[in-house]
C-alpha cells in the first residue's frame, strides 16, 4: 500500500478528514474541491471512482470478449439468480440502464437463445426474463472470467478492507440518491 498522503500512480492518497466546499460552515476540507485553488485532480475521490471503474470495465470486456459475451449480458446474467424471474423493469433499474436500452440487451439475448420472457401472471403488462439453460451455462462461465478481474483487483485489501470499502460505497450511493 501506498504510504499515508503519499500519492502513487496506483493508489489515491490517504487523507483523514471530511471533504467540504470552502465556503461550508464547517470548513473542514482537507482536499480543496474542483475550482478552487489547490485543487488536484489526483486526490479528487471521483477520479479514482472513475479509474477503479473504467479498469474493472475494460478487464471485464476483454475477458467476456473470450467467451462471446458484452458488458450489458454480462449484467443481465448476472442480475438473473436460477429459475427466478425478473422483470425488465428491475433488471434495467439494478443495472443502472435505461428501460428502452434494456429491452433492446434482452431481445439481443433471446435472439442468442440465453433468456426467454413471459408475462407475469398476476399482471399481464410486466414482461418477466430468465435463464435458458444455455444462458446459464454462460452465467457460470463469465462468473469464473470475472473472479480472475475480482482476485486481481482485491489482492492487496483484507476483509476489513473490502467492509470498508462497501461501507464507504454505500454511504456515497446514499448520499446521491
Amino acid at each position: 500500500m501506498a504510504d499515508v498522503g503519499k500519492p502513487t500512480q496506483n493508489h489515491p492518497p490517504a487523507e483523514g478528514n471530511k471533504l467540504t466546499s470552502s465556503n461550508s460552515p464547517h470548513d473542514e476540507h482537507i482536499i480543496p474541491l474542483p475550482g478552487h485553488d489547490g485543487f488536484d485532480l489526483r486526490k479528487w475521490p471521483f477520479y479514482w471512482l472513475t479509474q477503479a471503474y473504467g479498469g474493472y470495465i475494460a478487464n471485464l470486456e476483454t475477458t467476456l470478449k473470450e467467451i462471446e459475451l458484452d458488458v450489458p449480458r454480462w449484467r443481465v446474467l448476472m442480475l438473473l439468480d436460477g429459475e427466478q424471474a425478473q422483470s425488465t423493469s428491475f433488471l434495467a433499474t439494478e443495472a443502472i440502464t435505461k428501460l428502452s436500452t434494456m429491452t433492446k440487451i434482452i431481445q439481443r439475448m433471446q435472439d442468442d437463445k440465453l433468456i426467454e420472457t413471459r408475462q407475469r401472471k398476476s399482471d399481464q403488462r410486466v414482461t418477466e426474463v430468465v435463464l435458458t439453460g444455455n444462458g446459464r451455462r454462460a452465467r457460470v462461465l463469465a462468473r469464473q472470467q470475472a473472479e480472475q478481474i475480482y482476485e486481481r483487483a482485491f489482492k492487496d485489501l483484507s476483509v476489513k478492507d473490502m467492509q470498508h470499502l462497501n461501507q464507504l460505497l454505500t454511504t456515497l450511493h446514499t448520499n446521491l440518491s
